[in-house]
């Protein structure tokens, strides 16, 4: 494995390679980006020069495979002031793997704006003085005209230091959470060209076709929901269970779903989209007017529309394409907006948003983007928003980032899967709302959560090590431990037991564990008390007793081993 280290104060390019031992220990993707991480200075700002920016691809990254073109991004965040990860799909995981590198490091900050362009091993720092400005949509269409290649870009958002700004693709494939956009912004750094020519070689490409094909019967052919909706396919099951974020966290259902249901939505559909080799085909451009975007995936619609109260899903269409000009993780961006309206129900700011107001809501994401007026509190994020307003609303978050679309009170998976998150109140490191959607664990019983947080967490470790896509590893449905090891012979020709990878996958995590605990974070938050207050849900109230999340943290220590 190779990684570029790329230092924007020097202007200074050094190929070289990864120890041997590392790719054994650690195998790629986040691994390695991980212990890459733990040379930056303990605790310093993560807009310091010396943060670094770690993108990183795995073994699996680029086979003509369903889930295989994705990158990971590893850095400090400027939200959470701990550590800091993100995924992207579409193509530039596929082009990366095409150049022989498998690694960026990017540290430094340059005193004028620039952009990087990598052609194979060749790599150029470039002035981007004439990009400076615009938004990722416009730095897209030209550097697709000037280099070509694929195109890792950043708005406003991130030229302006939002804590929350995001890493943007292809015009709506992100690096979505935790702020890797406000890092770019902070060392100068708008975009980044990715062009590869390079092939990409399997140990055994017959059995890769097989597994192929033995994949697309058994996996791909159960996400037709994906295929047909994209993601907000699950809000039909998140609102019917009382797990759909509702009004700022009081409710757990909306009331005007049928008004932005999946249906409706598609009603608004232009054509599908997919990554490199993928036949789920998540991906759905849809457009109002002149207003065309690839989404509202299911954070989008959720953090936008019942969070918000807005139930239009024209507004939905177009707060979700000016987050994607902008630069702006949707996710975060929706819940300080649903935070800021909280607060105007109860009039304690002066400049008042209610819920339901979608003129409102369109420009506060402006004003976010380039922290004018209110927008410069509210760009901070709702924790440090919530201390400058001086509100008694609560702020909902873990480590400073703010939940995704299930409703803890609801699932207790969900519950003890942000409080553990090392990135914060996250969804993915566990997904196990999708474990106790799917009736793996009852999910308002205790019972048994420890236990499959736990694997999935070590598992999802492995998959954004290897580097592969969620979706194709969806509890119940999905690939699991057996099929990774599996695949990993077929494509680089080693053998690795479960135990093995089971073994590395705990390693990884208990890695971010150890960065968190440098940097001063705890490795296990407690939820915020919002959340242990009664959820109302169709007349009746939905209750997460702490006394239950403490027996659920307890039991997930000790299967830690963590004392």
């Amino acid at each position: 494995m190779k990684v570029a280290r790329i230092d924007l104060t020097k202007q200074y390019v050094k190929i070289s390679d990864i120890p041997k031992e590392w790719e054994e220990k650690y195998i790629g993707g986040k691994g390695v980006a991980t212990k890459l991480l733990f040379s930056i200075p303990p605790k310093i700002d993560p807009f310091h020069p010396d943060n670094v920016l770690i993108f990183g691809i795995g073994p699996l990254t680029g086979i003509p495979l369903p889930g295989s073109s994705r990158m990971t991004a590893v850095f400090k965040s400027p939200l959470t002031f701990g550590y800091g990860e993100s995924q992207c799909g579409g193509f530039i995981g596929y082009e990366m793997r095409k150049t022989g590198i498998d690694f960026l490091y990017i540290t430094g900050k340059a005193k004028n704006p620039v952009y990087i362009v990598i052609e194979d091993r060749n790599i150029e720092i470039k002035n981007a003085d004439h990009l400076w400005g615009k938004d990722c949509y416009e730095v897209e269409d030209i550097l697709k005209k000037d280099e070509e290649g694929e195109i890792i870009s950043i708005g406003q958002a991130g030229e302006n230091l939002v804590r929350f700004a995001c890493a943007s693709h292809r015009k709506g494939r992100q690096f979505g959470r935790c702020g890797i956009g406000a890092v770019m912004g902070s060392k100068k750094l708008k975009a980044i060209v990715i062009k590869g020519s390079g092939k990409i070689d399997v140990a055994d490409p017959k059995g890769l076709e097989e597994f192929r094909k033995w994949m697309q019967e058994n996996v791909v052919s159960k996400l037709s929901s994906l295929t047909k909706y994209g993601t907000p396919a699950i809000s039909v099951l998140t609102n019917s269970v009382g797990a759909l974020p509702t009004r700022y966290w009081q409710e757990g259902s909306f009331k005007e779903f049928e008004k932005v249901s999946p249906e409706v939505l598609n009603k608004y559909l232009k054509r599908r989209t997919t990554c490199y080799a993928c036949s789920v085909a998540c991906g759905k451009i849809r457009s109002v007017g002149d207003v065309e975007v690839e989404g509202p995936e299911y954070e989008t619609f959720y953090a936008f529309g019942p969070l918000c109260y807005i139930s239009d899903p024209e507004v939905l269409i177009k707060a979700n394409e000016l987050c994607d000009r902008y630069g702006l993780d949707t996710i975060t961006t929706g819940n300080v907006i649903a935070f800021y309206m909280a607060c105007s129900e109860v009039g304690e700011v002066e400049e008042k948003v209610k819920f339901g107001d979608s003129d409102g809501a369109l420009e506060l994401i402006r004003k976010i983007a380039f922290r004018e007026g209110i927008g410069d509190i509210l760009a901070e994020g709702t924790r440090i928003a919530a201390e400058k307003l001086n509100v008694s609303v609560e702020p909902v978050h873990v480590k400073g980032l703010e939940p995704a679309g299930y409703d803890p009170r609801a699932l207790y998976g969900m519950a003890l899967g942000y409080a553990t998150s090392q990135r914060g109140a996250c969804h993915l490191r566990s997904c196990a709302y999708r474990a106790n959607l799917a009736g793996l664990r009852d999910p308002q019983s205790p019972k048994g959560q420890a236990e499959i947080v736990k694997d999935y967490e070590d598992l999802y470790c492995i998959v954004d090590s290897l580097v592969f896509c969620r979706f194709l590893f969806v509890p119940v449905v999905g690939l699991y431990w057996n099929d990774i090891a599996k695949l990993y012979k077929i494509v680089t020709g080693k053998e690795i037991t479960v135990e093995k990878l089971k073994e590395i996958g705990e390693n990884i995590w208990n890695m971010t564990r150890e960065f968190n605990l440098r940097e001063g974070l705890r490795d296990i938050e407690m939820l915020p008390s919002t959340f242990f207050k009664p959820l109302k849900h169709r007349g009746r109230e939905i209750v997460l007793k702490k006394e239950d999340f403490e027996k659920m943290v307890e039991e997930y220590r000790k299967l830690r081993g963590w004392t």
